[in-house]
């Protein structure tokens, strides 16, 4: 718990320096190393599975998909990539596998290219949500660390929670997740997005009041503890414990960003329809 207590300290300190001395461009740098490093362990964990992935094709297609989510076009750029570099992949796998007489790195390469780039580059889409409605590249990213804080922390006070008052488990996936301890998760994710609204209150856009930014974590919240359970069904079928071992207390990148999947286009689709 101490090591996983100073690595979430750390990571944060690393995010909040980065984006004050180079702003936005190492908002969008981060998630794409984060992305890259993510992809990569889930096609690792596909291969200690018995699958194929094709792990440099679909790395480098998520990094186009990532970084040309802001660099290149408008809002949708990282959409229309991301169905670009589908068609070439899949176009590519089939040439190659038919050879052998089966497709078998058809699905995992195309999985990992769909769950891991194309989920996380929301966030980015986030900020470029902002910057299109006429607010500042700041408050873009104020709204897309908001999404990171509010599911992060639905695992940290789920964590904390179901330490001292667990006694239901939630899923035999992982045995050590407990209904009390979700439970505790979303009310500290709750808590953390109205805290952030009104100490960041000059960089949240109008309209993005506390009770809004309370009602809006809660669905983040669930999706943030149902994408940490599908990481922990990868693990468990692929027989790891952890996806790395590259952070202290931690574990891998995935192990970091699992929560971070399923939240990033569903914190997009309600700042698109609820704020903007």
């Amino acid at each position: 718990m101490k090591h996983r207590i100073i690595s979430f300290a750390a990571l944060w300190s690393i995010l909040a320096i980065s984006l004050w001395l180079f702003g936005v461009h190492a908002g969008v740098f981060i998630i794409a190393i984060l992305a890259f490093l993510t992809q990569l362990e889930l096609y690792q964990l596909f291969t200690k599975m018995g699958l194929k992935p094709m792990k440099g094709l679909g790395i480098a297609a998520g990094a186009v998909i990532t970084l040309g989510a802001y660099y290149l076009g408008d809002i949708d750029s990282g959409n229309d990539l991301f169905v670009l570099s589908f068609v070439v992949i899949a176009l590519i796998i089939i040439c190659l596998d038919l050879q052998a007489g089966r497709l078998r790195s058809f699905m995992p390469t195309l999985f990992g290219l769909i769950y891991v780039p194309f989920m996380l580059h929301f966030l980015i889409k986030i900020v470029k949500l902002a910057e299109s409605n006429g607010e500042t590249a700041a408050t873009g990213m104020f709204l897309a660390v908001w999404v990171v804080a509010v599911a992060k922390c639905a695992d940290v006070g789920g964590l904390l929670v179901g330490m001292k008052l667990g006694k239901t488990p939630l899923s035999v996936i992982s045995p050590k997740k407990t209904y009390e301890g979700a439970a505790g998760g979303i009310g500290f994710s709750m808590l953390i997005g109205v805290i952030l609204i009104g100490f960041f209150h000059t960089l949240v856009p109008a309209g993005f009041s506390w009770w809004l930014g309370a009602l809006i974590a809660i669905p983040i919240g669930v999706a943030s503890i149902a994408s940490d359970l599908v990481e922990s069904a990868f693990k468990r079928q692929a027989d790891v414990k952890d996806s790395g071992k590259i952070i202290p207390g931690i574990g891998g990148i995935f192990d970091l960003t699992d929560s971070l999947i399923l939240t990033a286009p569903l914190g997009y689709l309600f700042f698109k329809y609820f704020l903007y």
